[in-house]
């Protein structure tokens, strides 16, 4: 709005005088409004106080809910107790424990067959425990203030108390009484193998007891085992295992020492009289059976005795001084001699004397063989081993003839190794010697072949003599391994013989 030069605005009206307020007035209105406050604090302390009424009255409900009963989530053995009186949860875990125990059996077991059942114990001893634990139980939620309980009633929903009932045991000292009575059953001490006989007319001249391993019951720790699981309630079977307790000395280590070291054979002749093969069965008679300990020496004429009619022997051709063959007591018993050498020699036995034939003999290479004369050339022979030999002699038919027969001797003792053998070796005629020039005459004074003194017969041709070497050879897994010198035996040269007649005409 625009005025114009010189325009006054109005002036504003004065304002109106306040009236007085009378101090009457005045009291009255505060007394007013001291009244109206204290109307609406009476009805907030009305609200505050029912309020705090309701509120006290469900914390009571809540907590006197579980008075007389278990409170919520107590859990006992898998057995929840909440609102069951004392007696009702006596009963309830009591049940419970009584199927636990009667439910659980643990049968000692041993190759099929059930030695013992074991049980628990009588719960008798438990009863106190199981009662101890639930009135612990039960106290909770019902001590302190009413917001103590509900606090503890609160955190029990929260995370539920849970307990089990000692566990079971069994009666230790019957326990021990079993135990010790199965392993009375179950332990036993080895029995170690051992010869029973020696019987050389057998194929297999050996008896032997067979080793039996012991057995031992480890008591302590079966002991444990079946604590452990009657503490965890673990019913089944528990399967005895008793160690095994090895014999020291096995019917192998008996059978290793007396092993087959040689069997050496001859043949016999044909064109051997029944004699001859009567003084070989003979020899060998005594022979066979014979056991040498560690250390001891084979006497073969001490053991085959003198060769006479008393002993048994028979007369039969034998080799006589020169080579002639003549009739003697014992005649043959040489070749038993030397199957016996050839046995010992192969089976690695330690020679101490033996003496070769003058002449060879049809039963085996010369240099290989042993002749024997009582009381002047005899075959010994050193057992040098750890342990008997044991010799086997006998005359045996060859195959299925009743008419051929041989000589058998084998020698057992201690084993050679594995795959170890011994063989002979014989270098034949090393060295030969020309026969002599000059001849024998001998009297036929049996006139077997001429009578009278101007009549001859030539009864053996003149033969050059020779030299044989015989060698040991060691032998293992067909691999030759050693060969060691034995013998170098002269085979002597023969100027021709004649026999002559006693008689004149």
């Amino acid at each position: 709005m625009q005025y114009r030069q010189g325009y006054q605005p109005p002036p504003l009206p004065a304002p109106d005088k306040p009236k007085r307020i009378s101090k009457k007035a005045v009291a009255l209105t505060l007394a007013a409004l001291v009244l109206c406050a204290l109307a609406v604090g009476g009805i907030l302390i009305s609200l505050s106080i029912r309020r705090t009424n309701a509120e006290h009255q469900a914390l009571k409900d809540a907590v006197t809910a579980y008075d007389g009963v278990f409170a919520p989530n107590i859990v006992v053995d898998g057995v929840n107790l909440e609102g069951k009186t004392p007696q009702e949860a006596i009963d309830a875990v009591w049940e419970q424990i009584c199927t636990r125990k009667d439910s659980w059996t643990l049968n000692l077991n041993y190759r099929g067959h059930t030695y013992y059942t074991m049980k628990y114990a009588s719960l008798d001893a438990e009863k106190q425990q199981v009662y101890t634990l639930l009135e612990e139980l039960y106290r909770l939620g019902k001590l302190g203030t009413l917001e103590e309980r509900k606090a503890e009633i609160d955190a029990l929903r929260e995370s539920p108390r849970i307990a089990n009932t000692p566990g079971f045991e069994i009666n230790q000292a019957e326990l021990d009484s079993v135990l010790s009575q199965i392993q009375n059953s179950l332990s036993w001490a080895p029995m170690d193998a051992y010869l029973v006989a020696f019987s050389p007319d057998l194929e297999d001249p050996f008896t032997i007891q067979p080793d039996h391993p012991g057995s031992a019951l480890d008591v302590e720790k079966v002991k444990q085992q079946v604590l452990s699981m009657a503490a965890l309630g673990q019913s089944g079977d528990l399967e005895l295992e008793p160690e095994t307790l090895p014999a020291q000395v096995t019917e192998a280590d008996v059978r290793n020492q007396v092993t087959l070291l040689c069997k050496a054979v001859t043949p016999i002749s044909t064109s051997s009289s029944e004699y001859r093969n009567s003084n070989i069965r003979k020899a060998f008679s005594y022979i066979n059976g014979t056991v040498v300990a560690p250390g001891d020496t084979f006497n073969f004429n001490k053991i085959t005795l003198d060769r006479t009619f008393e002993n048994g022997y028979r007369p039969a051709i034998e080799y006589g001084e020169g080579g002639l063959e003549t009739v003697g007591i014992g005649g043959g018993v040489c070749q038993a001699s030397t199957t016996v050498y050839l046995a010992a020699l192969q089976s690695g036995l330690e020679i101490v004397e033996r003496s070769p034939h003058a002449d060879q003999v049809s039963y085996t290479t010369f240099g290989q063989d042993a002749t024997v004369v009582y009381n002047r050339l005899n075959l010994r022979f050193k057992n040098n081993y750890d342990g008997p030999v044991y010799i086997t002699a006998r005359v045996e038919t060859v195959g299925k003839s009743k008419s051929r027969y041989q000589c058998v001797v084998c020698i057992y003792g201690p084993s050679l190794g594995e795959g170890v053998s011994y063989k002979l070796r014989t270098q034949e005629q090393v060295e030969v010697i020309p026969a002599p020039l000059n001849v024998s005459y001998v009297k036929d004074t049996e006139h077997q072949h001429v009578t009278y003194t101007d009549e001859t017969y030539l009864y053996r041709e003149a033969r050059d003599g020779f030299i044989n070497e015989t060698y040991l050879q060691k032998w293992q897994n067909g691999q030759l391994i050693s060969e060691t010198f034995v013998s170098r035996d002269e085979c002597k040269a023969r100027e021709a013989v004649y026999l002559v007649g006693t008689q004149s005409r």
